[in-house]
């Protein structure tokens, strides 16, 4: 049996985690653990994948921070322009039998795409018959556009500064859907951008309550009459997260108002979603000269193409020696899948030609960027920030990694807050029997770790300890021994327990790494990267 995972598949497995992040489907958190020196610093250990070893993990485990929708991105492939290159044409039969002049099987391979120094993202339709292309695109229209290289390129999306900043790599860069137009709309990072009024109705003697239905969180808008009728609807918030959405109005004592939502975007400059409304499904880019045939006449030879889209048309380029060189597109036309190319006459005897059309992908250029770049890979960058202090700081973790849906201490609910950390906190009155990574035991049959020292109200004292447990039972009332110093008969003033349980969640991702110091002036900035 022979299986194939394609790489649109890859693309969608990567869509569905961003989605889940993005539209709060689950709660994503990355978590920094392990307070303990490797057995060799400088080359940490090998993640395993197994529970044992997950175990481990979770009891090393020091804080979480919440990833939000700002925090992720779908990446594809960074491909920056190069004077002097050889672009591949976009075409959608790459394979073994017709790779790609860079060698490319497949499309995902292909250098079919540039990311210029303006933060410009184009897509090669013709490379002039394999010529190196010599003139950096830069126009940002929304049609495709020819330079004196005879490179013809279309301008996709331009990657915004907050985003270039925050997910731009050596080897990848970040790839959103804008608009709510073109298949699929369901990951569009939408907001509301403006309600039009489309049938005011008639009765209402106050303004009804404007409700919002779509996929997103957080849009609220209000009415306006004039006289008994909706005139008007003023967006109050405007949300995130739509791919579309519905009004509705409630109250009022009227009825028959109507409006439709236009969705905008909080990620991306306007120039993509212009790209995305005008894009054509299905037009026919190029038709590619298999065999020239004999005998054909100019004027007298005729394109045919047949397929199941709509108003593409063509003529022939022929020679003296009646072979056909090329065919000219002369109308893409729209919504084809699949199209035949075929060459008659009613004079002459013009034989043995063979065309294949080169068609867009469904959406349309620019339509659908991250499926059309194949963005199989999904990017997080978080910071920890010591502005909270449950990120702990003056100590090392050498642990990173990516956990869903973790549960309160009690577990008794998902845990959404921004910062958490699995330690008991107590409080005491002799710091010095209190050491960072010291184990202590308690009366009752608890071990713990001490992780962090804090002087919380100023006064040149530590009275604030964080305690990473190994065994559980911990009570106000408990007395500790210091394994590590040898102190015993300690005592605490008050304790509190964990904000979350590391016992609970799936921890989905990992990365080990030499250890990292953090200091309460410190930001560390965390970027992951998951291929798919």
């Amino acid at each position: 049996m022979s299986l194939l995972l394609k790489n649109e598949a890859r693309v969608e497995f990567a869509r569905s985690f961003y989605r889940d992040i993005y539209n709060e489907n689950d709660f994503f958190y990355l978590f920094a653990s392990k307070a303990t020196a490797w057995a060799d610093e400088v080359s940490p250990d090998l993640p395993i994948d197994s529970n044992f070893y997950t175990a481990k993990y979770r009891h090393d485990m020091m804080f979480v921070k919440r990833v939000q929708a700002a925090d992720v991105v779908l990446l594809a492939r960074k491909l920056e322009w190069v004077s002097g290159t050889v672009y591949d044409p976009y075409d959608d039969n790459y394979s073994s039998d017709n790779p790609a002049n860079s060698g490319a099987t497949t499309l995902a391979d292909a250098l079919f795409y540039v990311l210029t120094d303006d933060n410009n993202v184009y897509k090669c339709l013709d490379n002039n018959s394999n010529a190196t292309s010599t003139i950096k695109p830069t126009s940002t229209g929304t049609e495709q556009f020819e330079l004196d290289d005879g490179y013809i390129w279309k301008f996709m999306f331009q990657i915004g500064s907050a985003d270039a900043t925050k997910f731009v790599t050596t080897n990848y860069m970040p790839v959103r859907k804008i608009a709510g137009t073109g298949q699929p709309t369901f990951d569009v990072n939408g907001e509301l951008d403006s309600i039009t009024v489309t049938a005011g109705g008639s009765g209402y003697t106050s303004a009804p309550t404007v409700i919002i239905e779509g996929d997103g969180t957080g849009a609220t808008a209000t009415a306006t009459l004039t006289g008994d009728a909706v005139t008007s609807i003023t967006i109050d918030t405007a949300g995130r997260g739509y791919s579309f959405a519905l009004i509705q109005f409630s109250g009022g004592g009227g009825s028959g108002a109507q409006a439709t939502v236009q969705l905008g975007s909080t990620e991306t400059p306007s120039l993509q979603q212009a790209v995305e409304s005008t894009a054509v499904s299905g037009t026919l880019d190029r038709i590619v000269v298999e065999t020239q045939g004999l005998d054909y006449i100019t004027g007298d030879a005729v394109v045919t193409i047949t397929g199941d889209g709509t108003n593409a048309a063509a003529s022939p380029i022929i020679n003296n020696a009646g072979s056909i060189t090329g065919v000219t597109v002369t109308d893409p036309g729209q919504n084809y899948t699949f199209a035949d190319i075929t060459i008659t006459q009613t004079v002459g005897n013009g034989t043995a030609f063979t065309g294949r059309a080169i068609i867009s992908p469904y959406s349309g250029h620019g339509g659908n960027a991250p499926k059309e770049l194949f963005a199989k890979n999904l990017g997080l960058t978080v910071s920890f920030i010591s502005d909270d202090k449950d990120v702990i700081v003056g100590n090392e973790y050498r642990q990173i990694g990516l956990i869903k849906n973790i549960q309160n201490f009690g577990e008794t609910a998902l845990y959404t807050t921004s910062i958490g950390t699995p330690c008991f906190v107590v409080t005491v009155s002799t710091p010095d029997d209190w050491n960072l990574d010291d184990e202590l035991t308690t009366s009752d049959g608890g071990k713990f770790r001490v992780i962090q020292k804090l002087d919380l109200d100023d006064d040149g004292t530590i009275e604030t300890v964080y305690l990473q447990e190994i065994l559980p039972n911990i009570t106000v009332g408990s007395i500790f021994e210091n394994l590590t110093t040898g102190s015993s008969g300690i005592a605490i003033n008050s304790v509190t327990n964990p904000e979350i349980s590391n016992h609970s969640g799936e921890i989905v991702y990992i990365d080990n790494r030499r250890p990292i110091t953090r200091d309460e002036k410190q930001v560390e900035t965390i970027k992951i990267i998951i291929n798919f």
